[in-house]
C-alpha cells in the first residue's frame, strides 16, 4: 500500500474532526440571525474540505502522473505506428 493510499484513507477522520471544530466555531461566533444559519451550515463544511485537502493532494497527484503517463505512452505509440508521408488518411 502506497502511501499517499493512507493519507486517503486519514482524509475521512481529519474531515469529521475539522467539521467538529468547525461547528463549535461557527456555533460561538456573534452573528446576526439570518447570517448564523447560512454560516453554520457551511462554514463546517468549508474546514473540513481544508482540513481534507492535505491527505487528498498527494492521492490525485499520483492518479494524475499515472493518466499522464499513459496518455504520453498512448501517443508515442501512436506516432510510432503511424506513416511517414504526411498525407492525411483517407
Amino acid at each position: 500500500m502506497r502511501s499517499s493510499t493512507i493519507l486517503l484513507i486519514l482524509a475521512m477522520p481529519a474531515g469529521v474532526l475539522g467539521y467538529l471544530v468547525g461547528v463549535r466555531i461557527t456555533e460561538a461566533l456573534p452573528l446576526p440571525a439570518g447570517v448564523k444559519e447560512v454560516v453554520v451550515l457551511f462554514g463546517p463544511l468549508f474546514i473540513a474540505g481544508l482540513c481534507m485537502l492535505p491527505f487528498l493532494v498527494p492521492f490525485f497527484d499520483r492518479k494524475a502522473t499515472e493518466d499522464l503517463a499513459a496518455y504520453r505512452r498512448s501517443q508515442e505509440s501512436s506516432q510510432d505506428g503511424g506513416d511517414d508521408t504526411g498525407d492525411p488518411p483517407g
